[in-house]
């Protein structure tokens, strides 16, 4: 049994689900204490339980503190065959990118075929959308030799207007998303070199608001990065709202023939002039392309678990976030894998095996 402090490091929900992912694919139980003890609202939250119940459904986990506000919890899997196929309502509009998160390394690991259906929040400014899974972080699994296809059914936003249940979450505005995973084995990837752009894209994402939000975004976005009106795109979209969502990426030739990407994500919010979401994406987004490095903080934050099952790996980044520096020590209590982080001026390297 490995114990484990939840409240060490950056405290929140990425060690729990770093723990769960790899507790599947190691067989080795877990207790953990003190789960998010620093948060407003410590303990774990419906979308960390929906993380707990989804990586138990994987394996045939025996649960302890598996409840609301629980900041104590003991997980120990069984030996046993994961089911082809699983159903994951959040029951909010927790995001489901983190519920994916949790289940789609230990489901490549496993080697069966799996569909994972979830429903939740698909758009939520506090974790990475649906766009940056599909658009960033998979084509890398992908190019590490998994065989993975995310799909959007439905969008659901977390700044909807939506009305918030007794944990203050989101309960309404759910959307779907669908997770497939065939056999594959994970190898190790290398993405040292930042390659000429080759591509560049703007979204701006509406539902139920006004077309000439979206227009005053891109114009902007225009005006700033030099995007041409063919490189922008309105979505509007029927399902859930009022909301905003703003994208941007851009593009590389990757290796292994694999496109390499950053997507940045603003959001808008009641009270906020559309020109300022836009120029929160565009200043976010300016600071990557100034550090001309390859992969951005919050995909550094996502190669960790991959390339460590794996058994290597090697990227270079902008600095670490304590979320990730986390994330390597989590990692290192449960796989004898080394990981190293050499830091330089702007930027860091971290070698994984």
């Amino acid at each position: 049994m490995i114990d484990l402090d939840g409240s060490r490091g950056e405290g929140g929900g990425q060690i729990v689900r770093t723990s769960l992912a790899l507790s599947i694919i190691t067989g080795r139980p877990f207790a953990m204490h003190h789960i998010r003890a620093g948060r407003a609202k410590p303990g774990l939250r419906r979308q960390h339980l929906t993380c707990v119940e989804a990586a138990a459904a994987l394996c045939g986990a025996k649960l302890r503190g598996a409840k609301l506000g629980s900041q104590e919890l003991v997980f120990e899997p069984a030996p046993t065959t994961p089911p082809p196929a699983i159903v994951i309502d959040i029951g909010t509009a927790g995001s489901t990118s983190l519920v994916i998160q949790t289940i789609l390394v230990p489901a490549i690991a496993a080697g069966r075929p799996l569909r994972a259906t979830v429903i939740g929040g698909t758009h939520n400014p506090m974790a990475p959308p649906f766009d940056f899974l599909d658009r960033v972080f998979v084509p890398h699994l992908r190019a590490m030799g998994a065989d993975v296809t995310l799909s959007l059914d439905r969008h659901g936003f977390a700044t909807g207007g939506a009305h918030r249940d007794s944990h203050d979450e989101v309960t309404s505005d759910r959307g779907q998303v669908v997770m497939e995973v065939r056999p594959g084995a994970l190898r190790p990837l290398e993405i040292v070199d930042a390659s000429p752009i080759t591509a560049r894209r703007a979204v701006a994402i509406l539902a139920r608001l006004p077309t000439h939000v979206a227009d005053r975004e891109l114009a902007i976005v225009r005006a700033r990065l030099g995007l041409t009106v063919a490189e922008c795109e309105v979505r509007e979209v029927r399902e859930g709202g009022p909301a905003n969502v703003l994208l941007l990426e851009v593009e590389r030739a990757g290796g292994n023939g694999h496109p390499c990407r950053e997507l940045v994500t603003a959001f808008g919010e009641r009270g906020l002039r559309a020109e300022l979401v836009a120029q929160r994406a565009c200043d976010e987004l300016a600071a990557f392309l100034a550090a001309d490095v390859p992969v951005g903080e919050h995909l550094a934050d996502q190669l960790l678990l991959p390339m460590a099952v794996a058994g290597g790996g090697r990227f270079r980044t902008v600095p670490l976030s304590l979320h990730a520096t986390t994330n390597i020590d989590t990692i290192a209590v449960f796989l004898d894998v080394p990981i190293r982080v050499e830091s330089a001026a702007g930027s860091a390297v971290v070698t994984v095996g």
